[in-house]
């Protein structure tokens, strides 16, 4: 196997991660559904230091990041946030607002991270909070022990989602 492509298999791990959560969030298996985002973490973050670490950098490799980021960290937590709310109730306007606020974040998240590739680290600080944050809180905010309402959940997720496209700037770590 070519070197280079190790931190790719990590960053797709990162992806694959995220699928299943998706199929946890379909299922109903809400706790591992968050294990897996909480996974795709893991795996986001030792992609970017292996891929440095064997001084393998390329243009393939950030755009494959963020498309798997967009899986793993916009599209897994929304779902996971929708079926969580949604699964005990059948109430039509309620649906619909959880779809706009769920749909919404994952817009946010991808926005986020086409600003990212697209701008320049500026004096060592990135704008916005990154998608992997929002989405990594979203799933422990998930777990069932916190015992958090689904209106808590809607407005941390409403909030995060306008945390990710505003002007804050976060230090790069």
């Amino acid at each position: 196997m070519n070197k280079e492509f190790i931190p790719n298999l990590i960053t797709l791990s990162n992806g694959f991660f995220g699928f299943i959560s998706i199929i946890m969030s379909v299922k109903e298996q809400f706790t591992y559904a968050s294990v897996f985002i909480i996974l795709a973490v893991l795996a986001d973050r030792y992609d970017g230091i292996v891929a440095r670490k064997m001084n393998i950098v390329s243009e393939i490799g950030k755009q494959l990041d963020s498309i798997c980021d967009v899986i793993s960290f916009g599209v897994a937590p929304a779902l996971l946030i929708y079926s969580k709310v949604t699964h005990s109730t059948s109430f039509l306007l309620f649906n619909f607002i959880v779809i706009i606020i769920c749909g919404a974040y994952v817009c946010c998240g991808a926005y986020r991270l086409a600003r990212f590739n697209v701008m320049t680290l500026t004096n060592g600080y990135y704008t916005g909070v990154p998608i992997t944050t929002c989405g990594f809180f979203l799933a422990i905010l998930s777990f069932d022990f916190l015992k958090l309402p689904n209106f808590a959940l809607l407005i941390l997720t409403t909030i995060f989602a306008y945390l990710m496209i505003s002007k804050i700037k976060i230090k790069k770590i």
